[in-house]
């Protein structure tokens, strides 16, 4: 299901406004980011969306405001400590709101904003937050358009219009007919040869395992020169974590994916608690992450990927089970991946979350796989492959194209994140249609 930003009262202000979308407590929200604001604040209608009532706590001291319009002032006697705030998946930060009567649902102010785990560039009107894994994400989201409204009026309006008003220049704009769409269905995957080559192809939805040697692209691990080895301490850990912490660890070594190491290098280990109360294990490669040389390899740009669907009717998906996992670290770089844990000294073999430059090594190697195909029937960003057709007959010949492709580069999908064959699916938070419309 694609994201649908509610448009909120104040997006009809003309000043470009940046905002991210994030989620506090059990709703999600459109958070403006005002850089002169001394506080976080939340609005006293989005509590209860939230479910944060009971979190409600009195100051003791009262604290005094002035709004942006310089006149109003407000005491301000009630706050929230320390919320959870998700600004993406693996991005959490406690953040700590005064609760004030406005029409933003939450305000982030400088409290956040200055924080070093926020990059805000207001040129470029984006904000990056660190995840869990030490890599930045980009949250900021667009501003939502306006819808624009037509009316029809007769040729006398018009005129009286045009003496009244006696304007230098009219807009001019021409319309299409649309045939109404048809009520052909949508999912077309019950065709018997969807089945049969789904079949053909079982062994590419196998869980990964090992390494394969033979890809032409690795992840390299460049240092800056006379860069310090970073070293970390082993944190305490609970019993809970230690026992948490045993089986990634064998599931990894069986995979053969890490080995023990006695490398210099040694990344934090922690733990971070999931929704669900849960603890996922993660692997702290900021100080690594800080001295290795940035690729500056590029990615696709989302709108200009979209752009090639004109005319195409049918649609798969393929999702890459663990997709970085199935790319090896150049041999001479992998203790530099190594971590601490209280059991063994580690280091990985097969390119982890969280690297920097990992993003970029990825899109490299399937770019490079799929080279013969890109842009004409199928589109790659990251780990999320999309063929596309104007005929179902071409489709199934695309389809196998991408398959023997996946088979031969030895990759593994994600059985229960593809989609094969359908005229209407999402793509990053975009509704692909076989009318070749593409709407959010």
């Amino acid at each position: 299901m694609a994201r649908e930003f509610r448009k909120q009262r104040y997006d009809d202000n003309n000043a470009p406004l940046l905002y991210v979308r994030i989620q506090v407590g059990q709703a999600a929200c459109n958070a403006f980011l005002d850089s002169g604001a001394s506080h976080n604040f939340v609005s006293q209608a989005f509590m209860p969306r939230a479910g944060l009532g009971t979190q409600v706590r009195r100051k003791a001291n009262p604290t005094a405001i002035k709004l942006a319009d310089g006149r109003t002032q407000q005491l301000i006697d009630r706050y929230i400590e320390v919320v959870p705030v998700y600004f993406a998946p693996h991005a959490c930060k406690p953040v700590t709101f005064d609760i004030l009567d406005m029409d933003f649902d939450t305000i982030l102010g400088m409290p956040s904003l200055a924080s070093a785990d926020h990059t805000v560039n207001f040129h470029c009107r984006t904000l990056a937050v660190r995840d869990a894994f030490g890599a930045e994400v980009l949250c900021t989201i667009p501003l939502s358009h306006p819808s624009i409204r037509c009316q029809v009026v007769t040729a006398k309006s018009f005129r009286a219009y045009c003496a009244y008003e006696q304007p230098d220049e009219i807009g001019l704009c021409f319309l299409w007919t649309v045939v109404a769409a048809d009520s052909s269905p949508t999912d077309l995957s019950s065709d018997p040869r969807v089945g049969r080559l789904l079949n053909e192809f079982a062994d590419i939805f196998e869980s990964p395992t090992g390494v394969e040697p033979d890809r032409p692209i690795s992840h390299e691990i460049i240092l800056e020169a006379s860069v310090v080895q970073p070293k970390g301490c082993i944190y305490r850990m609970s019993e809970e974590e230690l026992t948490v912490l045993r089986a990634p660890l064998d599931d990894l070594l069986d995979k053969g994916w890490i080995h023990p190491s006695s490398s210099l290098y040694g990344a934090l280990v922690l733990f971070v608690r999931k929704k669900n109360k849960d603890l996922r294990l993660c692997i702290n490669f900021r100080k690594l992450n800080s001295r290795t040389v940035k690729n500056v390899g590029p990615l696709p740009r989302i709108d200009d990927l979209l752009e090639r669907l004109g005319g195409a009717k049918c649609f798969s998906k393929l999702d890459l089970k663990l997709g970085y996992h199935q790319i090896s670290i150049r041999l001479n770089d992998r203790y530099k991946s190594a971590f601490k844990t209280p059991y063994v000294h580690f280091e990985w073999v097969i390119m982890p979350f969280g690297l920097t430059n990992a993003p970029t090594t990825f899109q490299a190697t399937m770019t490079n796989e799929f080279r013969a195909m890109f842009n004409q029937f199928v589109l790659v960003y990251l780990d999320d492959i999309l063929a596309y057709s104007r005929t179902l007959e071409d489709h199934l010949e695309h389809r196998r194209r991408v398959l023997e492709t996946l088979r031969h580069a030895k990759c593994k999908a994600n059985r229960d994140k593809c989609e094969f064959v359908h005229q209407e699916l999402e793509y990053f938070d975009h509704f692909v249609h076989r009318r070749a419309s593409v709407r959010c």
